[in-house]
């Protein structure tokens, strides 16, 4: 299976997230807190696989979780995150 996103660590291979792993919202908030301090990036296909899994609505609420974004409304979100999607790598 192929990386949607990736964790820096443990170094020095790093942590791939497939989308069996991005199938349980757990671990999205985990990547989103990761995202947060830098140390994870998604892919364009797996904000694809994200959005298509969970929609925006579900995914503002993982991000409300964690304290990724600092976005008030889900219409700031899904700005938000069409510009992560936009500066995302194609493969990780």
């Amino acid at each position: 299976m192929s990386a949607l996103a990736f964790y820096v660590y443990p170094l020095p291979q790093g942590t791939p997230f497939t989308s069996d792993d991005l199938s349980v919202s757990d671990n999205v908030e985990r990547l989103f807190d990761y995202m947060q301090i830098l140390l994870a990036v998604v892919s364009k296909e797996g904000w694809d696989f994200l959005i298509q899994k969970y929609g925006y609505e579900e995914l503002f609420e993982i991000n409300n979780r964690s304290g990724w974004i600092d976005c008030e409304t889900i219409e700031e979100f899904v700005e938000a995150l069409k510009y992560e999607k936009e500066i995302s790598p194609e493969r990780v």
